[in-house]
């Protein structure tokens, strides 16, 4: 298959950062951007790296307009930046609701409305990041299950709205070991859910995902990859 030029977002850890060195070590053209500047320049030579906030709608129309001017077009746009913050909804911090949705929702709409022309040239591949959150809700954690929620159907529209145009994924993970908990205030829980994300899968297993998509489409499109943990 031939290499695809991808930008990526939410690339300084976990997740992103996997995706990240797994495509670039297949061989795709990889433009990575993150808040952190020191750990987007830990990331291997050959992957270009930009210091970018999704959060910042100028950000990101910089972010996307140097990957133009390295790449020379966009063939797969990867909205990964992502944060959970788990709370009863009782005791939940307004605070972290907006997040949450500022985020997860409103950042990866700016990536997408940024890159969503040089996709439609390129023909190209969205590969949303949902969760098993995107399907289901759980206890404490029903903002962070909406956004997750709002993900899924804006693959949808994607789909229906490009279906001759787009190829469309939305990867849904159960737990994964990363720092992901971490940001969650609510020390009682965070310690209670912090082993079951120890326990989860690594950020190389969905990062395989990600490329088994990408690598696919030439004879299926993955509309919908949901992975578990392996029962140990």
């Amino acid at each position: 298959m031939e290499s695809k030029r991808i930008f990526i977002t939410g690339a300084t850890s976990g997740i992103g950062r996997a995706a990240a060195i797994a495509l670039q070590e297949f061989g795709h053209q990889v433009f990575a951007v993150g808040r952190r500047a020191e750990k987007l320049e830990t990331l291997p030579t050959g992957i270009v790296t930009q210091t970018c906030d999704v959060l910042d709608v100028a950000s990101i129309k910089l972010a996307v307009d140097r990957a133009i001017s390295k790449m020379g077009g966009i063939d797969v746009c990867i909205p990964n930046a992502g944060l959970g913050c788990f709370d009863p909804l009782d005791q939940g911090k307004l605070e972290e609701w907006h997040q949450m949705v500022d985020v997860n929702f409103k950042g990866v709409l700016s990536t997408l409305h940024a890159c969503l022309p040089h996709l439609v040239e390129a023909r190209g591949h969205v590969i949303n990041i949902g969760s098993v959150a995107a399907r289901n809700v759980f206890p404490n954690s029903g903002v962070y299950c909406a956004t997750k929620h709002a993900i899924l159907a804006l693959s949808e529209s994607l789909r229906i709205e490009f279906k001759h145009v787009l190829a469309v994924t939305t990867i849904n993970p159960g737990a994964v070991d990363t720092p992901f908990i971490q940001q969650t205030s609510n020390a009682e829980l965070r310690d209670s859910y912090a082993p079951e994300f120890a326990k989860g899968m690594e950020a190389e297993t969905v990062a395989e995902a990600i490329l088994h998509a990408i690598q696919g489409r030439s004879s299926a499109i993955y509309s919908e990859i949901t992975l578990r943990p392996s029962l140990k």
